[in-house]
């Protein structure tokens, strides 16, 4: 039999016994339940693929530079537990979207989990931002800045995934716009709390404390910078943006290399709105910081601090 193998495979000019070869392995490292097709019309490029259940469900989203890669790499290795079992066998489906690159990949991946919440992404969920910065104003008439958790109940001025960061900032905004220390706290007042405090001696004039609490918070608000990151698309024919407003990232999507851009609110209307969070502000600030020439319409970004 062996002999017999060895000279088909001499005969065999057009290599069609090696590639049998090659997709029955492949298809013995796919899950069960997988149908190849999934699998093999899978992209080598940069952007989002999404693994569904028997009833369609999204139960896991990832991102890639290269995307039949990554997902490769889900099948392979030499860990087998139960947990890991459980999901190849749980996946029935792939579909993916393709990005212009790795920053959009990242960017739609992050959308996409807080918007499908998958059973089996954990990472990314850590970074559900836990702290708010609030303003609330005491019975005797001053204004306070205060951190606490996020109360879905009460609305805050700007969302923290960690306490040090959120601290941080309103350390930054107290010194720059000279608040008194003593009106600003580390935890959220309980609703009716009275000014208390044992040093009440000395206070600021309490229309130019408010007035300078309220610069700060208008600041914070409106004093962010807007800019695009333009760079290569999905194709040769265009360029891919992101769009961030006020400090936000509002959205992203693609403009045909044949469109001059040289109004920023162009790049805006090309841009497919998401919902921002402040993991995903964080991405987009390190890489305009890393990659400067990538930056455009920008007045005022600034690299650390507010």
């Amino acid at each position: 039999t062996a002999i017999l193998f060895s000279r088909l495979l001499v005969w065999d000019d057009e290599g069609h016994i090696e590639q049998m070869i090659k997709n029955t392995a492949q298809d013995q490292r796919l899950p069960p339940n997988l149908p190849p097709e999934d699998f093999n019309n899978l992209p080598e490029k940069p952007g989002v693929y999404y693994f569904y259940n028997e009833v369609k469900k999204v139960i896991y989203v990832g991102k890639a530079v290269n995307i039949k890669k990554r997902v490769a790499s889900h099948f392979s290795g030499h860990k087998i537990n139960p947990q890991r079992q459980h999901f190849l066998r749980d996946i029935y489906s792939i579909s993916f979207e393709v990005c212009g690159n790795e920053l959009m990949a990242l960017l739609l991946e992050c959308t996409e989990i807080k918007h499908l919440w998958p059973t089996y992404n954990r990472a990314l969920k850590r970074f559900e931002p836990k702290f708010g910065l609030y303003q609330y104003e005491a019975r005797n008439g001053y204004k306070y800045l205060a951190i606490g958790k996020l109360n879905k109940f009460q609305s805050c001025i700007e969302q923290f995934s960690s306490l040090h960061e959120a601290t941080n900032i309103m350390r930054g905004l107290a010194e720059q716009f000279e608040i008194d220390y003593r009106f600003c706290k580390y935890s959220k007042p309980q609703e009716g709390e009275i000014f208390q405090n044992n040093d009440i001696k000395d206070l600021p004039n309490v229309l130019h404390h408010n007035e300078q609490v309220d610069n700060a918070i208008d600041f914070l608000l409106n004093n962010r910078p807007t800019f695009a990151i333009i760079e290569k698309g999905r194709t040769a024919h265009e360029r891919s943006c992101i769009w961030i407003e006020n400090g936000h990232f509002y959205g992203m999507g693609y403009i045909p290399l044949d469109v001059a851009i040289t109004d920023p609110l162009e790049v805006k209307n090309y841009a497919t709105p998401y919902k921002s969070n402040q993991y995903i502000e964080q991405l987009i600030f390190a890489y305009a910081e890393k990659n400067p020439r990538k930056v455009f319409f920008n007045k005022n970004l600034l690299k650390s601090g507010i």
